[in-house]
């Protein structure tokens, strides 16, 4: 098995939607390249809060209740809050050059290089448990985190994307949030059942739609004006 091969076979996503956004997006390079970092930034405080909610003994219970809410809070909760905080952060020190087009490739981009950075992790785990005959199972895991894991974290970073413009605009889209958090949960529950890639093509499929509709409804919205306030009277 060619190591290097297979961990750049991770990065393929993040560096088909790079050169999207750079060519056909028209998003500076230094401005996709701080998405990255962001992306990569919230690697830390994900990876402290999942050990430290993995201690709890519920969370290691077998039933599929205590299942069903460790992957809600566990990889939906916490991933993606700590995703849109990042996020919101970056937002904040770009936003003079940000329209609403540039900040949801920025969002997705964010979303995708945790989600790829994530894939090669699991490559680096799995493959000391794998031998020659192991190998091909290795990369059909690869294979399948790269049209499934990859895109939901790219559409649900892309949702709360959406959620933090809609915030900076004062039109407050909850259910951006929500469903991001859900889809991303319920991902990871159903990775534990044999349905898991019918339903990962269901739960990509409706972040997709929700990713357009709510672009399109914040690009309908008129821009802010800010009052200028009179001079006082003297």
């Amino acid at each position: 098995m060619n190591i290097y091969a297979a961990l750049a076979l991770c990065f393929v996503p993040y560096a088909v939607v790079f050169l999207v956004l750079k060519f056909f997006g028209k998003i500076k390079i230094t401005i996709e390249l701080l998405a990255t970092l962001f992306g990569l930034l919230a690697v830390l405080p994900i990876t402290f809060l999942q050990f430290y909610i993995g201690g709890f003994a519920f969370f290691n219970k077998n039933s599929w209740s205590g299942q069903l809410l460790k992957t809600i809070l566990f990889n939906g909760f916490v991933e993606e809050v700590l995703k849109m905080l990042v996020m919101a952060v970056m937002f904040l020190l770009i936003r003079k050059k940000l329209t609403l087009t540039n900040f949801f490739g920025c969002a997705i981009l964010c979303g995708l290089s945790l989600g790829c950075f994530e894939s090669a992790v699991y490559f680096l785990q799995h493959l000391q448990h794998a031998n020659n005959m192991g190998a091909y199972l290795v990369y059909e895991e690869i294979f399948m985190r790269m049209f499934t894991a990859d895109f939901v974290h790219m559409f649900c970073a892309g949702l709360s994307g959406l959620f933090i413009w809609s915030v900076s605009r004062h039109k407050t889209d909850i259910l951006a949030i929500i469903y991001s958090v859900l889809l991303h949960g319920l991902y990871n529950f159903f990775i534990l059942y044999d349905s898991f890639f019918w339903f990962a093509i269901a739960a990509i499929l409706f972040a997709a739609i929700q990713c357009r509709l709510r672009y399109t409804i914040q690009a309908a919205q008129k821009p802010l004006i800010r009052r200028k306030r009179k001079p006082a009277d003297t």
